[in-house]
């Protein structure tokens, strides 16, 4: 007998096989626990940012109507404290003009605003900051209320997303990343993005994976892909905290 496979001895003459009795299996190699998933910023396994983004802020997202004399214009906002929002002051006003005429709609429900105070004498074409600040008549039934986040964290190439009334069609979401935490453009300092922005879009948040506001957009170059601009959260904090509203900051 010859010894064969598996612990068996092989007849050299008829080919039969018998279990060889000194035989011992070897030991299996200790098996490797896997290794634990982590959770991404959103909390989610996987890092499926854009949908929790997405059903975090949702109700705390305004889209905006305002009607002047002679036209309509679209925009974006959000909720910043119950019944006050934050947009731009180019969105709310005509040649420097105050709307008197604004609706916005948010949570299903729609509701007349009027301004609060304007960042901008010129309609953000001047030297202050284009925000406005926005009181609606009465809170929505689900608003929820848009965390603003610590400027300071940001990080150049994180992923980021913007949700707001894109051309005015309504609200969706678009994703990217910051390209650039401090661009200078016409003498004021912006964060600079990717994500698809339109007309429309114009006052809405940028958020971070985390789904905190890391600014609020305000402008883009038509001519170039993908080089778009928001107002640094900080700028935000610093504009309401002035008209002695409290907001939340997540640092």
């Amino acid at each position: 007998m010859v010894p064969a496979r598996n612990g068996m001895l092989k007849c050299r003459f008829c080919g039969s096989t018998v279990k060889d009795p000194s035989y011992t299996p070897p030991a299996e190699p200790p098996r490797q626990a896997a290794a634990p998933q982590t959770a991404s910023p959103t909390g989610f396994a996987g890092g499926q940012g854009g949908s929790f983004v997405y059903e975090k802020n949702i109700n705390g997202i305004l889209e905006i109507e305002c009607r002047f004399p002679t036209s309509i214009s679209a925009g974006s906002g959000f909720m910043v404290a119950p019944g006050y929002a934050i947009t731009n002051t180019h969105v709310v006003t005509n040649n420097a003009q105050p709307c008197r005429d604004i609706t916005v709609r948010l949570a299903d429900e729609t509701i007349s605003a009027s301004i609060v105070c304007l960042g901008d004498d010129q309609g953000g074409h001047g030297n202050g900051v284009d925000l406005a600040l926005l009181k609606l008549a009465r809170v929505p039934r689900n608003a929820k209320i848009v965390s603003l986040a610590d400027f300071g964290a940001v990080k150049v190439g994180e992923s980021v997303f913007v949700i707001g009334n894109s051309l005015g069609h309504g609200t969706c979401i678009t994703g990217g990343i910051v390209s650039d935490k401090c661009r200078q453009v016409d003498g004021h300092m912006l964060l600079m993005t990717d994500c698809a922005v339109n007309g429309g879009n114009s006052g809405g948040p940028i958020f971070n994976a985390a789904g905190n506001a890391i600014g609020a957009i305000v402008s883009g170059i038509t001519s170039a892909e993908g080089m778009n601009f928001a107002i640094p959260a900080n700028v935000v904090a610093e504009f309401i905290r002035r008209n002695n509203v409290q907001y939340n900051m997540v640092r």
